[in-house]
Formats: structure tokens, C-alpha cells, sequence
């Protein structure tokens, strides 16, 4: 493994819904510890449980996680791998997961 940059505009968008998209960046083909993404929402609404550590660190807007977390830009959520969680809000996010995000290891299991 060497040294990368990581530009935005070569990411992969990849669409959960018509509110909720992310962008990734740093996968698990690059790397097998983390995965990073810049994670967009307007008015979404989800539940979710995933394999892996899950942080948020908030760019922009607000998200509420289980109706009494509620993080603002300069603030990072942590969501500990394999509890499921529900999220909402609009925001604009860099989203880590440690081990990498896997789509296979993800169950969304209500969507707005």
C-alpha cells in the first residue's frame, strides 16, 4: 500500500434513497481498517445496524439519532458496531467506519 489522495470529484456516489447519498472515498479495496465517505442528506429517515464502528463528523445541518442525540457541524457522532440505530435530519457528514463499510455487513431495516 503506498500513500493516496483522495479527490472528491473520483469518488463513487453511491444512492440509499432519494434523501440520503454518499460519496466514497477511502474503501476497502484501499484500506483494511477504515472506510471514509462524505455521507448527504435532506429530510431523511432511517434504521440502521451495521458490522462496523460508525462516526459521523458533521459538516453541515443536524443529525438526531434515537430521537435524543442531536449533533451540529464541529460535533462527531459515534455509533458502536452492531447496535441498530435510527438517524435523521439533513446534513452533510464525513462518514468513518472501522472495519471498511461492506453494503453485505449493513441492515437498513426502516426508510424514509
Amino acid at each position: 500500500m503506498s500513500i493516496k489522495l483522495l479527490k472528491q470529484e473520483e469518488g463513487a456516489i453511491r444512492k440509499i434513497s432519494d434523501s440520503y447519498s454518499i460519496l466514497n472515498l477511502l474503501t476497502a479495496q484501499d484500506s483494511s481498517k477504515m472506510s471514509i465517505a462524505i455521507s448527504n442528506a435532506k429530510n431523511h429517515d432511517e434504521t440502521t445496524k451495521t458490522s462496523s464502528d460508525r462516526a459521523y463528523f458533521i459538516l453541515e445541518g443536524s443529525i438526531t439519532v434515537d430521537e435524543k442525540l442531536i449533533g451540529k457541524p464541529g460535533d462527531i457522532i459515534f455509533i458502536p458496531a452492531n447496535i441498530e440505530y435510527k438517524f435523521k435530519g439533513s446534513f452533510r457528514s464525513i462518514l468513518i467506519n472501522s472495519p471498511p463499510f461492506k453494503k453485505e455487513n449493513e441492515q437498513i431495516s426502516k426508510l424514509k
